[in-house]
C-alpha cells in the first residue's frame, strides 16, 4: 500500500467486533471497499485474529442453539447434527461407490451399435440359460 494508511489496525478491529466479524459489515462501517478489511486482515495478525474470534462466538453461538434443538427433539437439529457430526457413523445423504476391491470405478462406454449387439448377447444366453433347464 503506498502512502499512508486510512485506518489504522484499531480501527479495523473495532469495526469487526462491532460487526461480530462481518467482513463486508466492517467495510460499510469504515467506508471502504471489503477487500481493504481483507488485505487489513492479511497484513496483521491482530486484525485476522480479531475477526477470527469473532466468527469462532458466532459458531459456538449456533451450536449451543443446536443442542438446545436437539434436546428438545426438534427433528430439524437432530438430523442436521446426525448428517454433519455423525456422518463418520454412516448417517449421510450421499454415499460413495468405489470399483471392486476398493480400487477405482469402471466404466464402459458403448456405441447405439455395440449396445444393441451386447443386449442381442444377453438375450441369447439368457435364452440358452432358460432352454437348458
Amino acid at each position: 500500500m503506498a502512502g499512508k494508511q486510512r485506518y489504522s489496525a484499531t480501527e479495523v478491529i473495532a469495526a469487526l467486533e462491532a460487526t461480530k466479524g462481518g467482513i463486508y459489515l466492517a467495510a460499510q462501517r469504515l467506508g471502504c471497499d471489503p477487500e481493504t478489511v481483507k488485505n487489513y486482515c492479511k497484513r496483521y495478525p491482530s486484525v485476522q485474529a480479531a475477526c477470527e474470534a469473532k466468527r469462532g462466538q458466532m459458531i459456538d453461538l449456533a451450536e449451543q442453539k443446536l443442542w438446545q434443538s436437539i434436546k428438545k427433539g426438534e427433528a430439524w437439529g437432530v438430523a442436521f447434527c446426525l448428517k454433519t457430526l455423525g456422518k463418520e457413523r454412516g448417517y449421510v445423504e450421499r454415499t460413495e461407490t468405489t470399483g471392486k476391491d476398493g480400487g477405482p470405478q469402471q466404466h464402459e462406454f458403448l456405441t447405439q451399435a455395440q449396445r444393441q449387439e451386447r443386449i442381442q448377447e444377453l438375450l441369447a444366453k439368457r435364452n440358452g440359460h432358460v432352454e437348458s433347464d
